[in-house]
């Protein structure tokens, strides 16, 4: 990753150095000494940074923030809590305190550990929240560690510095026996085998051998169990043989389900309902229609969220509205309040003919909010009239006004030197605290910039005022309208595949290597470029925005003929494929919400969600009326017989 990185800032630099004058080689030491710090490169940088310094530049103190993170264990803390406070209001001060708090963990600094850690942003990094737990413990021995025991029981990998954090809830019985296999089931159910096998190691019967034991039940579980390998004497024993039928499960419900019945008599009741949670889950995913029988043998008050949801889309795959019901009812209630639940809950008791009064009480609560299941609420809701919402245009000083913020002016330098990700974090800084009215006026900003994520993401986070032109921004509007009439596909279904995509940026690029306006996958740009009449085609050419579009715009179009004019389908296949799309189809015909609410894929899921969201309102934008969400969703057709 660092030498891609790398290669891209020699790029960059060479058409610095052929368009620049002399007025901006303090941009160019800007990318200098990134390519410095990516290299770990201190001397580079430490010239490179005492360069910037004395130009005065305005990411001068970017670059001391990369030299100290390079430096951190030799830098002392006073330097660092100097820097700290007179750089405060840049966006790296919150990853520059974290690095400290863990320094200061590790060096056992714990009253100015927790000095620091008042001024620290809650976030998302594990490593200082358990050191924090530890430095609370450490202040008051008398103190339960109780409160840190979520950081035990998580399928994620977690970082060194929760080490003695975990050493000492053991010795205080907080994490016991039962707790250590309670998360080595929660791993080795994820086919987090490594982990795993570092979690038994806590175990007071754990044996070196038991490495080799997993690795054999998770290359070969039908074999592993065939032989058995290993007795249920023991903990480990009855946890490697429910592992391995788990791994049967993921792959063929009923070569599980055969090697389950041999030994089903040896395991607990406790083991037989966790098996028969997870043979459900995976059976739901592949929409099996037994999967609600597996589900039924299990005891629902202890299925994973994860568990839960796909027993309620089981049932929804089926139309069984009554156990849907029941199910919704036996979910934890932070996941039956969720958007999607009240909705199908409303859906199941209007089914029923049951409270049809709770039925509206609960649609007309959601229909008031503006996603993909707010605006199914609205079509189920007769004659609903929604609320008309307060519109604002920011005025021309309010714009100006978010220009001359000096975090918006860092974010502009970032952002035009293509250090995108550094200049997004000082735009969120920056627009943190904002209200209704600053943020449409910052949307406003970045759109005039044509920095169109920002733009709509700005606006989307409004909760009471709202400025949909700019949510649903049309940057290329007449170029993507043009594609779509020649391509034969629907406009605003490009818009809202397009916004979903890529914001609108032609210079994206996914993890996976898709590119450009509509994230196109190379090896489907080459195929899709001859057949949309697209000649000489190269790779390069990916970004260029004509291409980008009238290649996306082919495929759209031969994606969705794929699908019998199935929007929601093609939609599914364009994220996922054509052949996972078609595989996803019932044995009988789902209504459109359906079918997109049972698609094994998260990703997927929320993007053909979210993408036929985006349809219907750019069908608002562009003025036609008279197609409801739930029509654009539609209905998909039965699986034919292969």
């Amino acid at each position: 990753m660092k030498l891609l990185m790398s290669r891209f800032l020699v790029f960059w630099l060479a058409v610095l150095f052929t368009t620049v004058s002399l007025a901006n080689l303090g941009d160019i030491n800007v990318l200098k000494a990134r390519e410095a710090y990516d290299q770990e490169n201190a001397a580079a940088l430490n010239e490179y940074t005492n360069k910037l310094k004395s130009q005065n530049h305005i990411l001068a103190p970017y670059a001391q923030y990369w030299l100290m993170m390079l430096n951190l264990e030799d830098t002392d803390n006073s330097v660092i809590l100097s820097f700290l406070a007179e750089h405060e209001d840049y966006a790296f001060a919150q990853s520059l305190r974290g690095a400290l708090l863990k320094k200061l963990g590790n060096q056992k600094k714990w009253p100015l550990f927790e000095r620091e850690l008042s001024l620290y942003q809650p976030t998302n990094n594990t490593a200082v929240e358990c050191l924090a737990a530890e430095a609370a413990h450490v202040r008051d021995s008398g103190a339960s560690l109780m409160a840190a025991k979520h950081l035990w029981l998580t399928v994620k990998n977690q970082p060194r510095e929760c080490n003695e954090l975990f050493d000492m809830m053991e010795i205080a019985g907080i994490i016991d026996e039962g707790d250590i296999w309670q998360r080595f089931r929660m791993a080795s159910g994820k086919g987090r085998v490594r982990l795993a096998k570092a979690i038994m190691k806590r175990s007071g019967g754990y044996q070196p051998s038991q490495k080799k034991l997993m690795s054999s039940a998770y290359k070969s579980p039908q074999n592993f169990l065939k032989k058995r390998r290993v007795s249920f004497d023991t903990k480990f024993g009855h946890e490697v043989n429910l592992f391995a039928l788990i791994r049967l499960a993921r792959k063929d419900t009923w070569i599980a389900v055969s090697a389950y019945k041999k030994i089903a008599s040896l395991l607990s009741r406790d083991e037989q309902s966790h098996f028969n949670a997870m043979l459900g889950l995976f059976a739901a995913k592949r929409h099996e229609s037994e999967a609600q029988l597996w589900f039924q043998k299990a005891d629902v008050t202890t299925f994973s969220p994860e568990q839960i949801s796909w027993y309620a889309r089981a049932t929804l795959r089926q139309s069984d509205w009554s156990n849907l019901l029941m199910v919704i009812g036996k979910m934890q209630p932070e996941i039956a309040e969720e958007a999607r639940w009240c909705y199908w809950k409303a859906r199941a008791l209007i089914a029923l003919n049951r409270d049809n009064q709770q039925a509206i009480d609960i649609l007309t609560k959601l229909a008031i909010e503006r996603h993909y299941y707010g605006w199914l609420a609205q079509d189920e809701l007769v004659s609903y009239n929604p609320p008309k919402l307060a519109h604002y245009s920011a005025t021309k000083s309010e714009v100006a006004a978010i220009g001359k913020l000096a975090g918006v002016k860092r974010a502009e330098v970032l952002l035009n030197l293509e250090l995108r990700r550094q200049g997004r974090r000082e735009w969120k800084k920056v627009i943190a605290a904002f209200d209704d009215k600053q943020l449409l006026a910052a949307a406003e900003f970045a759109n005039q910039k044509g920095w169109n994520d920002l733009a709509i993401n700005t606006a989307d986070d409004t909760r009471v005022v709202h400025n949909f032109s700019l949510r649903y921004l049309m940057p290329y509007k007449n170029l993507m309208t043009n594609a779509a009439n020649v391509q034969g596909a629907n406009v605003t279904w490009v818009h809202g595949i397009t916004r979903q995509e890529s914001r609108f940026m032609h210079y994206a690029k996914s993890y996976v290597g898709a590119a450009g306006l509509m994230q196109l996958m190379p090896t489907t740009a080459r195929w899709a470029a001859k057949r949309a009449g697209v000649e000489n085609y190269k790779s390069s050419m990916i970004y260029n925005l004509d291409t980008n579009v009238t290649i996306g715009t082919y495929y759209l179009s031969y994606t969705l003929g794929l699908m019998g004019g199935n929007k929601v389908m093609a939609t599914a296949g364009y994220n996922a494929g054509p052949s996972r799309a078609k595989r996803w189809l019932g044995a009988r015909s789902l209504e459109g919400s359906i079918y997109a609410e049972t698609i094994p894929f998260n990703e997927t899921r929320k993007y053909v969600q979210r993408v036929m969201a985006n349809m219907h309102m750019y069908n608002q934008q562009l003025g036609i009326k008279g197609m409801t969400l739930k029509q654009l969703m539609g209905r998909t057709p039965a699986k034919t017989a292969s």
